[in-house]
């Protein structure tokens, strides 16, 4: 009897420490993220550019591959980055980047003929704005770093741009968490949508 119920009592001790490893090899939840444009009409709102006469297209972007995944990406150190499984972002990173840039820039001008590429063929962009990213990361609690080469090409003349800007951006990440992190990068696409709606302004009076 002594033995069946020591066997018994090794047999719970045993079945309790499959639970609990069991529960320490929980995979954790996966979160979702979202770059977003504006909260709200920012109060500096441009009025120098004719919304009736002018159309913007944003686009195309270029990306770098190691950014342009379904994973964060933050940044551990100059030379070493990590790729977060558990922290990704809801949709295409590189669309919702051109998507949030066309919406803060038609908040910008007084105009709603802004379009993120690819757009239809019923759309004519008086100006385009190709750019290319080569750095779009952070680190939790001190800064993300937005470095982008962009260029403003007329309509009216497709053989050269009529200028080319090179922009980097640093905006603080106010705690050490993947939210802080995103709403610091949204901030950054919005300070590089007032660089380019001031150069457009620019361009437009030029011409």
């Amino acid at each position: 009897m002594k033995n069946r119920a020591r066997f018994g009592n090794m047999g719970r001790v045993f079945f309790f420490m499959v639970f609990l490893l069991a529960g320490c090899s929980t995979t954790p939840a996966v979160r979702y993220y979202t770059l977003n444009p504006f909260s709200e009409m920012p109060p500096d709102i441009s009025q120098a550019v004719s919304g009736d006469t002018i159309a913007i297209g944003v686009g195309p972007g270029e990306f770098p591959k190691f950014l342009d995944r379904p994973q964060i990406v933050t940044r551990k150190s100059q030379h070493r980055v990590e790729v977060s499984e558990f922290h990704r972002w809801a949709g295409s990173f590189s669309k919702d980047f051109l998507q949030v840039l066309a919406k803060n820039i038609s908040m910008l001008l007084p105009a709603d003929r802004v379009a993120a590429y690819p757009w239809t063929d019923q759309f004519s962009p008086s100006f385009r704005i190709p750019l290319t990213v080569e750095q779009f990361d952070g680190r939790f609690g001190e800064h993300v770093v937005l470095n982008v080469t962009w260029s403003v090409w007329n309509q009216k003349d497709a053989n050269e741009p009529v200028l080319m800007k090179h922009t980097r951006i640093k905006e603080p990440v106010s705690a050490a968490d993947y939210d802080a992190l995103v709403a610091a990068q949204s901030r950054a696409i919005g300070t590089l949508s007032r660089a380019i709606v001031d150069e457009i302004e620019r361009v437009s009076h030029r011409d």
